[in-house]
């Protein structure tokens, strides 16, 4: 039973290296931790544009009030009695002209800083609410990470140690050779025979060969075409 016992091992052998595969190729959240990041900045730079204007807006309203206490000043001089040099009235009419002419400059700046706001808080909130799906997405995913890779390393577990327990029952000449091969056959040292083709390399085998190789589970054929063992799969003796 050999050559049966080193078949079991290499599917063993081969459900471990596929099973390793697929826990190397889980998704971690790498990616969407990606999309977090760069969510985060973009939002980030979003919030700053607006906190930059609204202080710039702040800053506008404290002009422009401080320019309507200096307009006001203006006008009660104007209009008390008190002033009654004509070049001091036109000196004042032509303050006041001026402070106008600012405090229009500065609401017109007031209006554009607002409409540059209005136009991008819709699109914080729409960044905001992406962020927090994508943190989500992101919880789920390194919470189905996490859950996968502990069922992959108890599989992988499970596995190794009925690897083990198998290659202590074999010949420890023929595990060498089955390691050996294993090495040189890119992982794969023993295969069936399946339909009269080597399941290695697809080469046909004698008729003759294959009743030989299951009449003496004994025995230890190589395949001509590939040098892998061979078992004739079905067929125990």
């Amino acid at each position: 039973m050999a050559a049966y016992q080193l078949y079991d091992l290499q599917l063993l052998d081969t459900s471990i290296v596929r099973t390793a595969a697929h826990r190397a190729s889980l998704d971690d959240g790498t990616a969407q931790r990606a999309v977090v990041a760069a969510t985060v900045q973009e939002l980030a730079d979003l919030q700053g544009r607006l906190a930059a204007w609204h202080a710039h807006l702040r800053a506008l309203d404290l002009e422009i009030r401080s320019v309507g206490a200096k307009r006001a000043k203006f006008d009660a001089d104007l209009y008390s009695g008190r002033v009654g040099n004509p070049k001091e009235l036109a000196a004042i009419q032509e303050e006041i002209g001026s402070l106008d002419r600012l405090k229009g400059s500065l609401e017109d700046e007031a209006l554009s800083v607002m409409e540059q706001v209005e136009q991008v808080e819709p699109e914080a909130r729409r960044v905001e609410a992406a962020l927090e799906a994508s943190q989500a997405a992101l919880t789920h995913q390194e919470a189905a990470f996490i859950a996968a890779t502990a069922a992959a390393d108890g599989e992988i577990a499970d596995l190794t140690a009925r690897r083990s327990a198998l290659a202590a029952q074999i010949d420890e000449y023929l595990l060498k050779r089955y390691e050996r091969l294993r090495e040189h056959k890119g992982g794969l040292a023993v295969v069936a025979v399946t339909g009269g083709i080597c399941d290695g390399c697809h080469v046909a085998i004698p008729e003759g060969r294959l009743q030989r190789i299951a009449e003496d589970p004994n025995a230890l054929a190589a395949c001509d075409g590939c040098g892998r063992l061979l078992v004739v799969r079905g067929v125990q003796v």
